[in-house]
């Protein structure tokens, strides 16, 4: 006769769970132990994190990675409290993660028991859905919906609250369902509207400067087929959000990087130019329209593809709004397009657009003698590891610096914290990349700041032989507040810089991983080369100049046009 616990654990098993990451505590114990056989004849694994956060960016970076819904779990009260970040992360970047959280006993629930948090109320803003269960037999049901909930419509993360009493009681008569059962909720279906398609094509076919914008909807739709493909057809630029960088291969001729607060002045400049622009999967934040007003002010007519309808409404009007799928989507554009057959030439736009490359470049690739500079280090990294492997970010400088010069070459090979800007996101979201991806080399960018958030999390990578590189560029400081302090706050820099500790090397060693000091560019590629050939956790230290800054940038609260590229603090 199986207990709640055990049926949890099936449950998990029949959506094809492989891996949990998580922390045991006194309310999911049952879960731990329920699963030890499993173990044992390695059905499932489970990857001791070392803190709750870390668990979830773990399971955030194999769903990303994978493309299916990672999992973890957490005992009850500051447990749960501890998933909140990892969640609220995943739910920004509309990342499926199904969490299962224990909880004090049904009988003291709400009588400030030991361990005990209100995890309905504190996950009702900061996850996709959330739900407490009130017997045994909910369990079946709902971790089939919640597996449903995270992975349709727009991905998100779920959580499935379970009092400890419900999972150590016994069911003799289980009835498995067939299919998820949740009321009141309907995924966003596709919506093919025929009329709305032609006027598209139309469009873009008529256009004389259209432009393409790639966004997190065309990575999990796995739409890069469709968009090249619409590009070529047309000789369509294109742009991408931040996370939409992992889209579209960097080396195609007709793609121009990333746009945005700290995207790519040529990207930003040629999207701020056409004079139609078809969204695909983007949710258009302010960290790549930075002003909704200026671009109503282009006059540009835009289509917009977006899973969620809400999301085409939010900022302006959209002349052409399509629902659905992306990839569903873009083939019937494409197909509209063919039948309407192409009418313009728009040889004289592509080539203002390289025309925008060529005059920005001038500005990025700048070498000084004694520094390293951040555009040749990934430059380096790139050489040095495999085209198709996956790389994460922690956030700061070297988030802004790898949105900038970072190369994706492959689909899914670039997962970042964008929507919450995480510090701490880099090294368990490429553990998690890792265990989903195990034949591909995972490399975390982070910065110190950022990875001295989560760690920790070293011990588990060594212990549980997760051979992740992180590359770490020090420079002693939380380099992104500082920019800006420095640059738009009359220089009063404040709280932000770090004194030695800790010295990385010997970090990366106490907890037995490999540790290497790279302070030119060939220490590099021979630090990352050697990682690569003992397949170990490893963390190279680079040294960045404190002054270094991420550029383009704007200026708080600024305009796209207002785009900085040189360092203001120079004489030019």
């Amino acid at each position: 006769m199986p207990t709640g616990s055990r049926l949890v654990i099936d449950s998990l098993k029949r959506e094809g769970v492989k891996v949990i990451f998580g922390i045991p505590g006194l309310t999911n114990m049952p879960l731990y132990d329920a699963f030890l056989e499993d173990l044992q004849n390695e059905e499932l694994r489970h990857v001791l994190m070392r803190h709750e956060q870390a668990a979830v960016h773990a399971a955030d970076g194999f769903a990303r990675a994978s493309g299916k819904p990672g999992v973890c779990t957490a005992t009850s009260g500051p447990g749960a409290t501890n998933l909140v970040t990892g969640m609220v992360t995943a739910y920004w970047d509309s990342s499926p993660v199904v969490a299962i959280t224990g909880q004090v006993v049904r009988s003291v629930i709400g009588k400030m028991a030991f361990q005990e948090a209100d995890t309905p109320g504190i996950f009702a803003n900061a996850a996709k859905y959330v739900v407490q269960l009130k017997n045994i037999y909910e369990i079946p049901i709902w971790i089939k919906n919640a597996f449903y909930i995270a992975s349709t419509g727009r991905p998100g993360p779920v959580v499935v609250d379970i009092p400890r009493d419900i999972q150590l009681e016994k069911l003799d008569d289980v009835k498995w369902p067939e299919e998820p059962m949740v009321r009141g909720y309907k995924p966003f279906r596709t919506i093919i509207d025929p009329v709305k398609i032609k006027k598209a094509a139309e469009i873009l076919v008529e256009a004389e400067r259209p432009i393409i914008l790639a966004g997190t909807g065309a990575v999990w739709s796995n739409a890069t087929p469709e968009i090249l493909e619409l590009s070529e057809l047309l000789a369509v630029p294109m742009v991408s959000t931040l996370p939409g960088k992992s889209a579209i291969p960097h080396d195609h001729p007709l793609f121009l990087g990333a746009m945005g607060y700290y995207g790519r002045a040529e990207a930003s400049m040629a999207a701020l130019e056409s004079d139609a622009m078809l969204v695909v999967g983007a949710r258009l934040s302010d960290r790549t329209f930075t002003s909704y007003d200026e671009m109503i002010e282009t006059r540009k007519k835009f289509i917009m593809i977006n899973i969620d309808p809400s999301d085409s409404e939010r900022a302006f009007k959209v002349d052409v709004p399509l629902y659905g799928d992306a990839k569903t989507l873009m083939r019937e554009i494409i197909s509209a397009v063919k039948e309407i057959g192409k009418k313009k030439d728009n040889s004289a736009w592509v080539k203002r657009v390289k025309e925008l490359r060529e005059y920005y470049a001038q500005f990025y690739y700048h070498e000084e003698n004694g520094k390293l500079k951040p555009w040749k280090i990934l430059k380096t990294i790139r050489n040095s590891i495999p085209r198709d492997s996956i790389v994460t970010t922690g956030v700061g400088q070297h988030q802004m610096w790898s949105e900038v010069f970072w190369e994706v070459l492959e689909p899914r090979t670039f997962l970042s914290s964008t929507g919450m800007g995480t510090m701490g996101f880099g090294l368990p979201a490429a553990m998690g990349a890792k265990m989903a991806r195990p034949d591909k080399v995972v490399v975390d960018l982070d910065g110190d700041g950022s990875f001295l958030m989560t760690a920790n999390n070293l011990a588990t990578a060594v212990d549980e032989h997760i051979p992740v590189i992180s590359v770490i560029f020090d420079n002693r400081s939380l380099g992104l507040v500082r920019q800006v302090q420095d640059l738009f706050q009359s220089r009063r820099v404040v709280g932000v810089d770090y004194g030695p500790s800790p010295d990385f090397v010997k970090f990366a060693e106490a907890f037995g991983a490999l540790g290497f000091n790279a302070t030119s560019y060939d220490e590099i590629e021979r630090s990352i080369k050697l990682a690569m050939k003992e397949n170990v956790p490893t963390v190279v230290r680079v040294p960045i100049d404190k002054e270094e800054l991420a550029l383009p940038t704007l200026p708080p609260g600024g305009k796209l046009k207002q785009v900085i590229v040189r360092d203001p603090r120079k004489a030019t």
